[in-house]
């Protein structure tokens, strides 16, 4: 069954600022390192299908649970693209890698971008998936106005309570991004984030975290600088459709056509038939998503 649940091999726990970072590796350790970085209300388990993809690659992917998310969610603040930049290096150093792939999905790439112009003695190899370029804001609008437009229902249930895994299921399976069905690897994801015991859960993304972490999707110097200075080509992987499966893609032709003449290192690679969401949760997107950086 395609899209039936991947679970990690092993837990890691790293130390970094304020306690330690949760990191799973996906199948055995063996073949090249891969670190792999996911969205603002994400965990780890975004990547349970991509990961399968790479392990038959012959890579060994690690995925994090990002600052303030899943079986990171208690370690402080304060937040921003900075300190999870710090966190992926505290990650490499505790491994001991001299070199790593890091692909990011969606905030995730914006943390690759961040740790490759933080860190360059990693020499990482960075993928930017559906992320990883500054958003303009409209004009007059702040990030607190806009992000609630941008990530809908992502944000939202943040503030909510659910009384049982079922109840938390039933929200995600109703969200549009899903229109090619529901399967085990989506409970996965799903029941991974929920958080809590008898009769009240809550997902496991801090709010605070996404507050402070949003800032720099909008506006952040460190990430504009990076992708301007880019030494080697960087692959951007961008999905056709957005988070809630609108036609027009978190980053919009128009948007696409006014920000990259800024970044001349980035390659474009447009995914067709998937969006935000199911280009990593859903088999056949995480093949394409792999496709698209590896060929074949």
């Amino acid at each position: 069954m395609p899209d039936q649940r991947y679970l990690p091999a092993k837990r890691f726990d790293v130390p970094v600022s304020g306690g330690n970072i949760a990191v799973f590796r996906y199948g055995e350790e063996e073949g090249k390192p891969v670190l792999l970085i996911h969205g603002v209300t994400s965990s780890n388990r975004a990547f349970q299908l991509f990961a399968r993809e790479l392990i038959e690659r012959g890579l060994s992917p690690y995925a994090v649970d990002l600052r303030g998310r899943g079986n990171s969610n208690q370690l402080p603040g304060p937040f921003g693209m900075e300190r999870h930049a710090h966190d992926m290096a505290a990650i490499c150093e505790h491994f001991g890698w001299e070199t790593v792939d890091v692909y990011g999905h969606s905030m995730g790439a914006f943390v690759a971008v961040a740790f490759l112009g933080l860190h360059p003695e990693f020499d990482a190899r960075i993928v930017l998936i559906d992320g990883g370029i500054p958003l303009p804001l409209p004009p007059g609008m702040t990030v607190a106005q806009v992000l609630p437009l941008v990530l809908g229902p992502a944000l939202a249930r943040l503030a909510m309570t659910f009384t049982s895994t079922d109840s938390y299921r039933d929200y995600w399976k109703e969200q549009p991004a899903f229109v090619k069905g529901w399967s085990d690897a989506l409970d996965e994801y799903v029941e991974y984030d929920l958080r809590g015991n008898g009769s009240e859960f809550h997902p496991s993304t801090q709010s605070r975290a996404v507050e402070e972490d949003s800032k720099d999707l909008f506006e952040s110097e460190l990430i504009s600088s990076t992708l301007k200075n880019l030494k080697q080509e960087v692959l951007f992987i961008r999905a056709e459709r957005g988070l809630q499966n609108e036609p027009s893609g978190l980053y919009p032709t128009a948007v696409l056509d006014y920000v990259l003449p800024q970044y001349p290192k980035l390659k474009l690679i447009k995914i067709d038939d998937v969006n935000h969401y199911d280009m990593l949760l859903e088999s056949s997107g995480a093949r394409k998503v792999a496709q698209a950086i590896f060929g074949g």
